[in-house]
């Protein structure tokens, strides 16, 4: 079982007393893409096929590379 899974299954309690750093991981300035390195990444993922077993995985990388390229419109 994955560790998405294992969170995935927690109970709103327990979720509450997750540690913050754990659930909101610091990232350092260095370490931060911006726009023109999300957009090169997700043109080369675009331009990629991917099979059934990587999928889901993929889609979900996709998804917060997605989320953190609007973050930064």
């Amino acid at each position: 079982m994955s560790l998405m899974d294992q969170l995935k299954k927690l109970t709103e309690e327990e979720k509450q007393n997750i540690p913050e750093e754990i659930t909101q991981p610091i990232i350092s300035p260095e370490n931060n893409l911006d726009q023109t390195e999300i957009t090169i990444i997700l043109n080369l993922i675009k331009n990629t096929t991917f099979k059934g077993d990587s999928l889901e995985t993929m889609y979900n990388l996709v998804l917060k590379l997605q989320n953190q390229f609007t973050n930064l419109k």
